[in-house]
C-alpha cells in the first residue's frame, strides 16, 4: 500500500525587493566603467580627432548615448522599474527648482550673439532640448541608476538613503569629469563650472531618490545657454567650443537636415514602442 504525500504550499514572504533574479554585483560596475570610457572617447574622437561640425557631432553623440542608455535600461528593466516611479512628482519639482537656479546663473553672466531666423529656433530645439536631455540621461540618470543597482534598490532607513545620495554624487561626478575631459577646452581649463552643474542636476536624485528631475534641470540649463550664450559664453556650456582653429568638418545645413530626420526617427521609435506596450497590456488584461 502506497502512502500519498501531499505537498504543502510554501508561503512567500515579501521582503520589499524584487523576486526576479538579480544581476551580478559586478555588472553595474562594468556598465559604469564602460560608460566612463565610451563617453570620454565620443567627444575626444568626434571633436579632437575628427573636428566635426558641432551639429553633426551631436548627431553621433546622441545616437551612441541613447543606444547605450537604452541597452542598459533594457538589461535591468525589472530592477529599475521602481526607481522611475519613486517620488516622481517630488523629483520633477526639485528638478524644476534646480533648473530655475541654473537659468538664473546663466542669464546673470555675460551673453553672446545668436543666429537669426530658423537657425536660432533649430538650435533651441537641438542644442537646447535634445542636447540637454541626452546629457542628463548620460551624466546624471545613468549613474544614479547604477547606484540604485549597487544598493539592490534598497533605500530604507537614513543610513541607506545617505549612502545612495553619496554614491549618486560620486558616480555622477566621475561621469561628468570623464565626459568633459573629452573636450579640449576643458582639459586646459577649470572644471568647476560643469561639476557645480552636476551637483545641482543631481539634487533631485539626492533629495528624492529619483533622478528623473535631472532631465528638467539640465534641459533648462541648455535651453538657457542657447538663448543667452549661443557661442559658449565664459563657462562653455555647449561644447565643443568653435574657435578659429577648430576644423568644423561638415556642412551646417546638411547637419540640420539630418538632425530633423533623426528627431522624427526617434519619435517614431518611441511611438511604436508605446503602442506595442499598450497592446501587450491590453492583451494581458483581457486574459
Amino acid at each position: 500500500m502506497r502512502t500519498l504525500h501531499l505537498s504543502r504550499p510554501v508561503a512567500r514572504v515579501h521582503t520589499g525587493t524584487s523576486a526576479t533574479p538579480r544581476s551580478s554585483p559586478w555588472e553595474p560596475w562594468a556598465w559604469l566603467v564602460g560608460g566612463l570610457v565610451v563617453f570620454f572617447l565620443v567627444p575626444f574622437v568626434g571633436t579632437d580627432l575628427l573636428g566635426l561640425q558641432p551639429d553633426l557631432y551631436y548627431l553621433c553623440y546622441f545616437t551612441i548615448a541613447l543606444g547605450w542608455f537604452a541597452a542598459f535600461v533594457l538589461a535591468h528593466r525589472t530592477e529599475l522599474r521602481d526607481l522611475w516611479r519613486l517620488n516622481l512628482a517630488w523629483s520633477l519639482a526639485v528638478g524644476t527648482l534646480a533648473g530655475v537656479a541654473v537659468a538664473a546663473i546663466v542669464f546673470g553672466s555675460a551673453g553672446t550673439d545668436h543666429p537669426d531666423g530658423w537657425r536660432w529656433w533649430f538650435e533651441i530645439g537641438w542644442r537646447g532640448v535634445v542636447y540637454g536631455t541626452v546629457d542628463a540621461l548620460t551624466l546624471f540618470v545613468f549613474p544614479a541608476a547604477v547606484a540604485w543597482l549597487l544598493l539592490r534598490g534598497d533605500r530604507r532607513g537614513a543610513a541607506r538613503k545617505t549612502a545612495y545620495a553619496a554614491l549618486v554624487l560620486l558616480l555622477s561626478l566621475l561621469m561628468s569629469t570623464s565626459y568633459h575631459l573629452g573636450y579640449a577646452e576643458y582639459r586646459d581649463a577649470d572644471l568647476r563650472s560643469p561639476l557645480i552643474g552636476t551637483v545641482l542636476a543631481d539634487s533631485s536624485a539626492v533629495l528624492t531618490g529619483n533622478p528623473v528631475g535631472a532631465l528638467v534641470t539640465h534641459t533648462t540649463a541648455h535651453a538657457s545657454a542657447v538663448v543667452h550664450q549661443s557661442e559658449g559664453g565664459p563657462t562653455h556650456m555647449l561644447p565643443p567650443h568653435v574657435t578659429a582653429d577648430y576644423p568644423e568638418r561638415g556642412d551646417a545645413d546638411v547637419a540640420a537636415g539630418l538632425a530633423g530626420l533623426w528627431v522624427l526617427g526617434i519619435l517614431g521609435v518611441v511611438l511604436v514602442g508605446a503602442r506595442r506596450r499598450r497592446s501587450s497590456t491590453t492583451r494581458s488584461g483581457g486574459r
